[in-house]
């Protein structure tokens, strides 16, 4: 009997995973780019020391991504993920400074992260009231407040980055935990519970609802102001996360690090079948985006492909991400329809 309910469970999700035409396409997609590097790198990008370098590189923007997925789900956009991220670190970094002579090293590494954490926390709620409550479109909003952020990280570091840590502030970022680099085990727990969250819990179906009509929500007895606000405050937090893990990794901080990250975060997120109007798009695609870029991204370091022409490669692939679920979506439409009207005229 349990083999036959685990069987069913192993049907049911292969079956989602197939008629997801979103999904499949993806997949599909990152094959490819693992194998074109595979070829075109002549077998160095199968190496265990290049799986394990991306398994420490790919997992703080997967997480910004996550971030900036969210919040698209709404219908509306975060840009400002990455000022959150790097004030984070900051803040983070100079508490863990200040506070190591008087208390010692874990108890102040442990604080740092709380105080990394709050901040997100608090900017996230920041854009979700101008956003929610004041009324400003949200790709305004957080553009605006991801110049305050970065602003505020200059103001206090002084544009310097801040150095000074302590060695063992590196186990996040640079640590391994049963052989797996850090990074990779947060990122996986990130992608566990945002998945569990959207998918199975309350707060995923408001957030889904919310994205696809917020009349509709607001008729069903949702309150749209605190969906919006709970994902900004969400993403927020995830953004601090990611900035932990970038300053765990060059045990330093600086609040004007990472400035393409937004442009990946927003192919990732594309790329991964979050719709840009709201209320669809699944985490497991922008895992399976973030891996192909990152495939990409690997191979042309090997490749020595010079930086602006990547620049130029994502801008494209974000164009063409764009173009293909488009047309994806509109092929998928007509052959729903088509198979409605087959189905009318067979019962007529």
């Amino acid at each position: 009997m349990a083999n036959n309910t685990e069987q069913k469970k192993r049907v049911n999700f292969l079956k989602g995973f197939t008629e997801d035409a979103s999904l499949m396409r993806l997949f599909f997609i990152m094959v490819v780019a693992f194998i074109l590097m595979t070829i075109i790198t002549k077998g160095k990008f199968v190496t265990g020391a290049n799986i394990s370098s991306m398994a420490t590189q790919f997992p703080e923007i997967g997480i910004l991504a996550i971030a900036v997925s969210i919040t698209m789900l709404l219908g509306g956009i975060n840009l400002s993920v990455v000022g959150i991220a790097n004030l984070s670190g900051v803040f983070c970094c100079l508490t863990i400074i200040k506070l190591e002579p008087s208390i010692g090293t874990w108890p102040a590494i442990f604080i740092g992260l709380m105080v990394a954490l709050v901040c997100g926390l608090v900017c996230g709620f920041l854009n979700g009231l101008l956003i929610a409550y004041i009324g400003i479109p949200a790709m305004l909003a957080t553009l605006g407040s991801q110049e305050i952020f970065m602003g505020l990280g200059i103001g206090v570091t002084e544009g310097a980055a801040v150095f000074g840590t302590p060695d063992a502030f590196t186990f996040v970022g640079a640590g391994k935990f049963l052989g797996i680099p850090g990074p990779l085990v947060v990122f996986m727990i990130v992608v566990v519970i945002f998945t569990i969250l959207l998918q199975k819990k309350k707060y995923g179906m408001e957030l889904y609802l919310s994205g696809t009509s917020p009349k509709a929500a607001r008729f069903s007895g949702i309150k749209n102001q605190k969906v919006i606000i709970m994902t900004h405050v969400l993403s927020g937090v995830l953004s601090s996360v990611a900035g932990i893990i970038i300053a765990s990794r060059a045990n330093s901080a600086k609040a004007s690090y990472g400035s393409s990250y937004v442009l990946q975060c927003l192919i990732v997120a594309i790329l991964g079948g979050i719709n840009p109007n709201g209320g669809f798009g699944k985490v497991s695609g922008v895992v399976m985006a973030i891996l192909t870029l990152q495939f990409l991204s690997s191979g042309f370091n090997m490749l020595r492909v010079d930086s602006y022409f990547k620049t130029f490669i994502w801008g494209a692939l974000l164009v063409g991400a764009m173009i293909l679920n488009y047309y994806g979506d509109r092929i998928s439409e007509n052959r729903k329809r088509r198979n409605a009207e087959k189905a009318i005229e067979k019962e007529s």
